[in-house]
């Protein structure tokens, strides 16, 4: 495991900068088996230099707007945004998918997910939504699989045992109701930890919500 630092531009994130993002963020109050699985995963990550991701910024990515930061952007810009999800989304219903089992990875640990279908189907209505305004040049990174960040490290230590750590858990898997998406105003800043180092630690600010209220 090595110390994580966020990308934009395919560069390290600029300190304090914030970017627009499209997450689908799980409701812990309504998913009551996730609560409990991260808050496990949590209790096997303390011995470990990562950051967890608290209760209310956990989230699974669906795209990033990249092409610039987001205090550049307009609320007339925001308004064709929002206009073109509104309209990609429209006919996207509710999806129910699992999480688990939780994985130790390079930079931290995260909730796989699956199955992917509905998932990616969100992500490729949000893309052509932000393609719609922004251009292909908004595009620039590759979210890779669907998963829910657990914690960001933010220093050297053994991926194979905390997923050792992790393993232990049971049960491993719970569900997941994805409700609607969120537009947000992220940001990463990097904060003191021991013997001098950082941690890049995420928050953000909401823009709009946008439920996924057509039937499956």
């Amino acid at each position: 495991m090595e110390k994580f630092v966020p990308k934009f531009q395919r560069s390290p994130w600029p300190d304090g900068a914030r970017v627009l993002h499209v997450y689908a963020v799980p409701n812990l109050q309504v998913d009551h088996q996730l609560a409990r699985l991260v808050g496990e995963c949590r209790k096997a990550m303390l011995p470990f230099p990562i950051t967890p991701i608290g209760d209310g910024t956990l989230h699974c990515t669906l795209e990033m707007v990249a092409d610039t930061t987001a205090d550049k952007i307009t609320a007339e810009e925001r308004g064709a945004l929002l206009g073109a999800l509104r309209k990609h989304l429209a006919d996207a219903g509710p999806l129910e998918i699992t999480a688990g089992s939780p994985v130790a990875n390079r930079v931290g640990a995260f909730l796989d997910l699956s199955p992917d279908d509905g998932l990616l189907d969100l992500r490729e209505r949000v893309r052509a939504a932000i393609r719609e305004v922004r251009g292909p040049g908004a595009l620039l990174h590759d979210g890779g699989r669907p998963h829910i960040s657990l914690g960001y490290s933010w220093a050297t230590a053994s991926s194979d045992e905390l997923q050792t750590a992790l393993r232990r858990i049971s049960p491993s898997h719970a569900p997941v109701h994805v409700s609607g998406v969120q537009l947000l105003d992220v940001q990463f800043r990097q904060h003191s930890r021991p013997n001098g180092q950082t941690a890049w630690e995420l928050s953000w600010e909401l823009v709009a919500e946008l439920p996924l209220d057509n039937a499956v």
